[in-house]
């Protein structure tokens, strides 16, 4: 629907009986002549367009089908339900209906037509799609609707769909996510699970609808450059999971498989040694089909040519007025690159690089244009970085904005932590702690922290949270949603570092009290010394305790 100025007629115009002339498709409009008070006077015709209208006569003729009014139709899907609603509705929206009314067959003049495969909850999201351009989509009604856009052949709610399935992509539903794009053939929705597949392909392959790929589907995953692995041996361990499901079925698609998917020079010597004879035999005839290859005959697959990367941002000063850069250092090449610049240019953020490699930043705040201001507005900014695209991709906002909060991945899902807020009397810090659930696409508040942090630092560690900052240290157990107190650090300090190495969590520099610098470690173990004597302070897990390390 496209807006335009509307044409209206005032009063004075009705009673001179001045009448717009009606407009002729491929015409300019005509002028015409008319005496006003005994002098001739020459005017042009002009027309317009109300912008509400097309708007209201929808709104109309869904209040008339929600009170069954001027209904000419009865549509009946699965089980019997049934829908009162009009024949030119349906056949505007759907070549489908529109076949069906105006193709002179039986259907075309009964008062009642069945549809089969079509659930009633479909029937009515689509209806109201019908009459109100809107529709509401969840896990549980989305293929199913999809499924009946299909046969009604309205593609809008069919992409409506698509972009539904493809963000909510995770490792349990991608492989029948792309099953379904096959079979519909829907290539937008098949591609981009296909390259969630891809990237995933770890995490995928241990599913179970990862068996039921048929032999084509399963080829066009593998052979690829995109596979996300470190080792081609990754690639073989899912070729025989997949035979093992239904050997006698699969068996002779062996060597087809091996011939198309596995880079024979990629492979460890050792590893094809090991190999059992069956296989290597279906390995050996894939081989002699399409002729050994040489050792630079393959290129890498994606995880092949990873690298452990060093980011840092906050790159430039935060008064200083410059716009912030991310550079990112290779580790073992000494090289360094520039990632894209955080949208916005936000400072302050929470930070997190998830299991899976994702970068993903919250909150903040923008700069001012003062280089004196300190009071920058928290930002609710959610954001993932596409590696690809070399690019910052919106997620949801969170539910409360805030600056320098901790971000922690725990038990599957993402962890906004604390951090701070200008308002009111100035500078407060926050006990709210929200979580992400990347198959929900939401957030949700949880049990606050019984103290509020900035400055502070957060790790996972045994699928529990633990948060320090200065004399507290805390423990949320997100199975049971409740946060515990520990044996604080001996020299409490804030703004260190806190990792997780083997099993320890180690506490790095930070200031203390008086404002000075340490440059001691602390480590938190799990299995402290059983003749060490236990604090007397709070602590509901015993066996942990803080050592100091040599400064550095």
């Amino acid at each position: 629907m496209q807006g335009g100025s509307a044409f209206v007629l005032h009063p004075p115009e009705f009673e001179l009986g001045l009448q717009a002339l009606p407009e002729v498709q491929g015409r300019e409009p005509s002028k015409f002549s008319q005496t006003l008070n005994g002098i001739p006077s020459s005017n042009t015709v002009s027309s317009g367009m109300d912008p509400f209208h097309a708007c209201s006569i929808l709104q109309q003729l869904k209040t008339m089908y929600d009170e069954g009014q001027l209904t000419d139709i009865v549509v009946e899907v699965d089980h019997g339900k049934t829908f009162s609603c009009h024949r030119n509705v349906l056949a505007a929206i759907s070549p489908y209906f529109r076949s069906m009314f105006t193709s002179g067959l039986t259907e075309s003049t009964q008062k009642e037509v069945r549809i089969v495969g079509v659930e009633a909850e479909s029937m009515h999201l689509v209806l109201n799609y019908a009459y109100t351009s809107r529709v509401m989509l969840t896990e549980a009604n989305v293929q199913a609707l999809f499924t009946a856009a299909s046969i009604f052949q309205i593609p809008s709610i069919q992409d409506q769909c698509a972009k539904y399935m493809i963000s909510h992509l995770d490792p349990q539903n991608s492989i029948g996510v792309f099953i379904f794009a096959d079979h519909y053939g829907h290539q937008e929705l098949k591609h981009r699970s296909q390259d969630y597949i891809r990237k995933k392909f770890l995490s995928v392959t241990k599913e179970q609808e990862f068996l039921q790929l048929r032999k084509d589907q399963l080829i066009s995953i593998l052979d690829s450059d995109d596979l996300n692995v470190d080792k081609e041996e990754h690639v073989y361990d899912s070729i025989i999971r997949w035979f093992e499901h239904e050997r006698n079925k699969r068996e002779v698609h062996l060597p087809e498989i091996f011939a198309k998917c596995i880079r024979m020079p990629l492979l460890d010597e050792t590893f094809l040694e090991k190999i059992p004879p069956m296989f290597a035999q279906a390995i050996a005839k894939s081989c002699v089909q399409k002729g050994q290859p040489s050792a630079n005959g393959y290129t890498q697959r994606l995880g092949m040519t990873a690298s452990e990367m060093i980011i840092c941002f906050d790159a430039a000063h935060k008064h200083s007025g410059k716009k912030q850069t991310v550079p990112c250092l290779d580790s073992v090449t000494g090289r360094v690159f520039k990632l894209c610049k955080p949208p916005n240019d936000l400072r302050e953020v929470g930070i997190l690089v998830s299991p899976d490699n994702d970068i993903y930043i919250a909150g903040g705040y923008r700069p001012s244009s003062s280089e004196i201001s300190i009071d920058h507005r928290a930002e609710s900014d959610f954001w993932m970085y596409d590696h690809s695209g070399n690019r910052w991709i919106p997620k949801p906002p969170l539910l409360r904005a805030r600056i320098g909060c901790k971000l922690v991945h725990c038990c599957g899902k993402l962890y906004a932590i604390g951090g701070c807020v200008y308002e009111g009397d100035g500078r407060n810090s926050l006990k709210s702690v929200e979580c992400y659930d990347s198959r929900e696409n939401c957030w949700t508040a949880v049990c606050p922290m019984p103290v509020a942090m900035e400055f502070h630092s957060a790790v996972e560690y045994k699928d529990n949270i633990y948060v320090l900052q200065g004399e507290f240290f805390l423990c949320y157990d997100p199975q049971k949603d409740y946060w515990g107190f520990l044996t604080p650090m001996t020299v409490p300090r804030i703004q260190g570092l806190a990792a997780v190495y083997h099993d320890s969590i180690y506490y790095i520099a930070g200031t203390c009290g008086n404002h000075q610098r340490r440059q001691v470690n602390f480590i938190f173990t799990s299995q402290a010394d059983s003749d060490q004597k236990e604090p007397q302070q709070r602590r509901p897990l015993r066996g942990l305790a803080w050592n100091s390390s040599p400064d550095f």
